[in-house]
This record gives structure tokens, sequence and C-alpha cells, in this order.
């Protein structure tokens, strides 16, 4: 039998389909999709003989297709599309297909539990009722929910943060999910098609997590160097017998882990992979040996380390260690929106970054991002004096802003952080004086990063002052009090930082 060439047709739900690629189906292989699994449309094969036979099928097959292309056309180009569901309440007139309004794709962390959860919420603020989940395939879910006498469903892929923007290049999901940033290529590569993936309006993020080191509850560690965790898990440590879990290459929770602790270093070949975070967890609750890495939320079960780098204190992650990503392994936890995409995805992510949104991010065991005011006052080790004598006449909010690397621009975060800050200060905070301390990293000569600490709080200043807040005091220290190892880039970002003061 010759090679035979066939297209998808599950437009919408498969990858393949949606690009409209023939596939090449070799000598006794099934005439189906290599993704989905459907069967392919025959668009010709290598032989010759019969060839004028076979157009007849493949005519029909185009004029039908031709006769339902707009309508699939139209919902494709809108996201949108009725596939038939199980579930429509019997009696109800509710019809028995679905009108799909919203696609993700991306990060298992993120996929697992707490984007399900927010589209149910999202659905609810739509007037949906019946909201309820149905499960897929492994790692994917749709909610679905009733609004009008019509199904309407959101559906979640949760295969990897990497996943998120291979499948927006092709056009296979609204909004991707990642647990880690996009980097410069993959913005790079759908910068034309998609715009700029990392500018304010299409880079969100709705929560941060911290990356936990977890080991069995029976072990005697409680506490960890970066270095001794890279080298446990790049297998060079001879500090005592110790089995490695890890997730997957997809996983951005790995690429988090993989940037921030093990660095150049291979992960050891010895070291169980797994593409669920729970799964992972559940191994390691189940051995004595056993040490991992998961999103917070997921540790549960196990015992959680305490994080030190070089020159700081352990920390454990918590809500405020993470919330001010002070905690060694604290990660955010992004959205990506494409320039052209439609009012529901910009109006889901409106609804995500809003505080009924991060209420759901704090109820599925994520650190959300509202403001509060932290009762520590705590004066670190070889403060400069101006900072202690500040501290006791102040009281620490929850949020620090950062920059674009390099720059004195506020990253994405740092930007909708002024909107919260801002809205915080007009309400329960309102009457207090707010101080904003800038601080930068030990690259360069230590006057010119005092210069630009300062610089750098001012930035801040003028952008309070636009909402209506005039702060009481804008100063810097430079390379001061570093949070965390300059040695490292991540490190380096962390501690160009301005912090924000509440003056009694």
């Amino acid at each position: 039998m010759p090679i035979r060439y066939g297209k998808c047709t599950n437009y919408g739900l498969c990858a393949k389909a949606d690009t409209r690629v023939a596939q090449t189906i070799g000598d006794g292989a099934d005439f189906v999709c290599q993704e989905c699994k459907r069967p392919l449309v025959s668009v010709g094969d290598s032989g010759g003989s019969g060839a004028g036979n076979r157009m007849v099928p493949i005519i029909v097959i185009a004029l039908l297709l031709l006769l339902v292309g707009g309508g699939i056309y139209y919902f494709l180009m809108h996201g949108k599309k009725t596939t038939e569901i199980a579930g429509a309440p019997p009696g109800t007139g509710v019809m028995g297909s679905v009108e799909t309004i919203l696609r993700f794709s991306g990060s298992n962390t993120i996929g697992a539990e707490l984007m399900p959860a927010l589209a149910e919420a999202w659905l609810g603020t739509k007037g949906a009722s019946n909201i309820h989940r149905q499960k897929g395939a492994a790692d994917e879910t749709t909610v679905v929910g009733t609004a009008n006498g019509q199904l309407m469903a959101v559906e979640v892929k949760a295969h990897g943060s990497a996943t998120a923007f291979t499948d927006l290049g092709v056009g296979a999901c609204d909004i991707g999910m990642a647990s880690r940033k996009i980097t410069a290529a993959e913005a790079a590569g759908l910068l034309t098609k998609l715009g700029d993936l990392t500018s304010n309006a299409d880079e969100k993020v709705i929560g941060l997590d911290g990356v936990a080191i977890i080991v069995n509850e029976v072990n005697n560690t409680d506490a960890m160097s970066k270095e001794e965790v890279a080298q446990i898990f790049s297998g060079a440590s001879t500090s005592g017998q110790w089995n490695v879990y890890a997730r997957d290459d997809k996983s951005g929770t790995y690429d988090t882990f993989k940037d921030r602790v093990l660095g150049s270093r291979p992960l050891v070949s010895t070291a169980k992979r797994f593409e669920d975070s729970r799964a992972l967890v559940t191994a390691v609750a189940q051995d004595r040996n056993g040490i991992g890495f998961v999103g917070l939320p997921y540790a549960v079960g196990v015992k959680v380390l305490a994080i030190s780098e070089k020159g700081a204190i352990a920390m454990v992650p918590n809500p405020m260690t993470v919330r001010t990503e002070a905690y060694p392994l604290t990660r955010r936890l992004y959205l990506y929106v494409p320039d052209s995409a439609k009012p529901e995805a910009r109006d889901f992510v409106r609804f995500a970054i809003s505080p009924a949104g991060q209420d759901t991010v704090e109820k599925n065991g994520f650190v959300g991002q509202k403001i509060e005011v932290m009762t520590t006052r705590q004066v670190p080790t070889n403060s400069p004096a101006g900072y202690v004598q500040m501290i006791p006449q102040s009281d620490r909010l929850s949020v620090d802003f950062r920059f674009r690397t390099g720059s004195s621009l506020l990253d994405t975060k740092a930007v909708d952080d002024i909107n919260r800050v801002a809205a915080a200060m007009s309400s329960q905070l309102g009457g207090r004086g707010i101080i904003l301390v800038g601080f930068a990293d030990n690259t360069g000569n230590p006057t010119a990063n005092l210069a630009l600490s300062k610089e750098r709080a001012e930035a801040v200043a003028q952008q309070m002052r636009s909402h209506g807040i005039n702060p009481v005091l804008v100063t810097g220290f430079g390379q001061e009090l570093p949070v965390a190892d300059n040695s490292t880039e991540d490190g380096r970002q962390k501690n160009r930082r301005v912090e924000v003061w509440l003056h009694k």
C-alpha cells in the first residue's frame, strides 16, 4: 500500500487540525490523526494509479465542507464551538450541546484546580447556574454552566507551562497559563502573530506561589541551603540516601526549579518524573528517603523545608514570605492574553486579578495580591542607620515593587500593584502617610547604585501621585539589605526593589 496523506477536521479540539497541515500515514498504519486519533480526510497519496477514482470522494467531501465551512470558520475565529456533551438536565429545555466560550492551555500548577475554580466563579458572575466540572483526558477539565437555556463551557488543558505558548501559537487556546515568565525566545517567536506578550496588557500575574522542597514527614531534616538542594537533585550529594522526585520537562514548576536551583547542572538521571503534582506528593509521602518539589498548595502530608540563600537566613514558604517575594523560591503565576483576544478573555483576566478573583486564588492555597499591613517590624542585621530609625515609626505593606530588567520601568505585576495600593489608601488605609524605600543590587559602583535606588523609588512615587497619593518620604539605600543572593540573576532581580511603608 502506498503512503497516504490526510487532514484532520477535528477543528478547535486538535492542534494538528487547526494547523491545516496534511499528515503522512505510512504503509499499514491506521488512517487516523496522529494526535486525536479521529479518521482523516484523504488529500491524495504518493501513488499515481487510481488517482482519478479517488478524486470523486475528495470532491464530494470538499463540497460538504464548503456548505458548513462558513459556520465552522466563524466559531474557530471567535474561539467558540458547539460540541455534544453529557449532563444536560432532562426536561429543562437546555440544549444537549455546549458553546465553548474560553479555552486555557498550560501550567498544571494553575490548571489542575485553580483555573477550574476561577472559571466556576467567573461563570457565576455571568449569571450561569448549574455550574459543574466534567473531567476529560488526563489533566483536562471542562467547566460547564447554563445561561439563557444554553450550556456554556470553559476548557482547561493543563499539560505544562511550555504548552501555553505552543497552543497560543497555533490558535488552540485563548489564554495561556504559565507558572514561570515567558522566555525571550518564546515572546520573540510569537511577536508577529500575537503581539508583545510581555506588555502590561498581555502579561498578567494572577497570584504567587512558593516552590516547596518537600520530604517525608519522618525525615529529621528541617532546613537546607539552595546549594545543598542542588547537590541532591543533581546527584552530587554524598550526605545520606535520597530518592529524588521531580516534575516533568513541560512543567513550569520544573522550569522554576531548574532556573533557581539547578542552574547548569542536570537533574540526576535516577529521578522519578511526574506530570501531576499530587502524584509526586503521594510518592514522597510514601518514601522515607523521598525528596521532591511542588507548588505550595500541593505540599500536604509531607514536611516543607526552610530554604536559605548565600548570606541570608533560611525561610519557609508562607503567605508573607511569598507575598513580598522574599522566600528564595517564590514564583509568579501568569496568564498570557494575545493582542487580538476576544472580549471574554479580557473580561476573565479582569475578574482573576480583582478582589473576588484573588479570594478564589487564596481559597485554592496560593498567595493572593491583596494589600495588607505586616505586623512584624524586626530590624534586619546590618541595616543602615536611617532604615533602623524608620522601622519603629512605620508599618510595612505586603508588597514590594520590582522593575523590568535593566531599567526603572515597573514590571507588569508592579503596574497592577500600584492600583491595588491606591485603592487600599483610599479605603482601609486612608489618612496614613506612605513611605517609599528603594534598593539596588551590588553590580557596579555603590554610589551609582545609591542614586539608582532613589531613582526607582521616585518612579513609584510618580505613579502614586498620578493616583492622588503624595508620599511623605521617598528615599533609597542603594545596595544595602539584599534579600537574595547577588551572585545570581534572579537574586539581583529581587534585590532591585522598592519597599512600601506606612507612617504611623
